[in-house]
């Protein structure tokens, strides 16, 4: 038999939803995601070298937050929706995250589980489906320590990343146009801006040739590094609808520094180092983390390459991320 042809989705999108489309980071989704890396790490072969670090996490391996890992790692296809709400900006921080987990209407948290789980609840999850708002604070405390654990340390790389992303596509958007701003988040991705719809192919889960209006509710796009290297698609109410996506430039992630010994005599070995690492946009702080120097030095020796005409500032939010201009890519090739 031949393999399932994956259902599309198209989602009629016009010129006032375009208007309204915006771009959030969510530090809750990217945890999820991560927790369904280290329990299928084949699959996310790119991601090796921080699974290699915390694929024992007791999350996974201790009886203790048995509630948590059936809730995010057990679900073959898709998560509950309650567990990882639209973000709605691009500085939503991980605690007012959870805390809109926590505060689910318990109607939708036995709706979503009954969705993802059908007559097959594991018994961990039977206090949540009995009494959301009870067990749901033990869940939400246990995600929290394993996000101290794993990903916090990683947290000023992934965010910068995420921002450096964001501010991409938006200027894509304004330079190109939407057509080419969807092609280019992935391939699964297609606007026809004559028939005003865009069509998601390939998805994991749902009806074929299902086709959806937004109502005016808009369209949030998340920049993911765990969703690698799928597209992960949530329309339902009462969240805002949102697609989550691979990150730009996510091969750089957990990178060692680059080979900067060519430049070096030139430039001076910190400035080579820092333009190296300029392959992606980046903010001061995030390069502080990577190279172990001072923030204050950091900032020092990029406005000595930025007066060179090797790199450039670009503000996004409140972060002001540094990309290499065509003066400095010219040097790498």
């Amino acid at each position: 038999m031949p393999p399932r042809t994956p259902p599309a989705l198209t989602l009629a999108l016009d010129a006032a939803d375009l208007g309204a489309l915006r771009w959030a980071v969510s530090p809750a989704w990217e945890l999820l995601a991560s927790v369904r890396t280290l329990a299928r790490p084949a699959a996310h072969a790119i991601h090796l070298p921080w699974v290699s670090q915390h694929r024992r996490d007791p999350l996974l391996t201790a009886p203790g937050p048995a509630a948590a890992r059936d809730l995010t790692a057990a679900p073959q296809h898709h998560l509950p929706g309650f567990l990882a709400p639209t973000p709605l900006s691009p500085l939503t921080d991980l605690d007012e995250e959870l805390d809109e987990v926590s505060r689910t209407p318990a109607a939708v948290v036995r709706r979503d589980l009954a969705a993802v789980f059908g007559a097959e609840l594991p018994d961990s999850l039977a206090p949540l489906r009995r009494a959301p708002r009870r067990a749901m604070a033990a869940v939400v405390a246990d995600l929290h320590g394993y996000w101290q654990r794993t990903l916090a340390p990683a947290w000023p790389r992934i965010r910068a990343l995420l921002e450096s992303d964001i501010h991409y596509r938006a200027r894509t958007l304004t330079e190109r146009g939407p057509a080419a701003m969807f092609a280019d988040i992935h391939p699964d991705l297609s606007y026809d801006q004559a028939r005003a719809t865009l069509r998601i192919a390939h998805r994991a889960a749902g009806p074929p040739g299902a086709r959806r209006s937004l109502d005016g509710r808009g369209l949030v796009l998340v920049p993911s590094a765990f969703a690698w290297p799928r597209l992960y698609v949530k329309t339902a109410e009462p969240w805002v609808p949102v697609i989550r996506y691979p990150v730009r430039g996510i091969g750089t992630l957990w990178e060692q520094g680059p080979d900067t010994a060519d430049l070096a005599p030139a430039l001076g070995a910190t400035r080579a180092l820092l333009l190296g690492l300029l392959e992606t946009p980046a903010s001061t702080l995030e390069l502080a983390h990577r190279t172990g120097l001072a923030a204050g030095g950091v900032s020092a020796q990029l406005h000595r390459l930025a007066a060179a005409g090797l790199v450039a500032p670009h503000r996004t939010g409140r972060v002001v991320l540094y990309a290499r201009t065509s003066r400095g890519e010219a040097l790498y090739r």
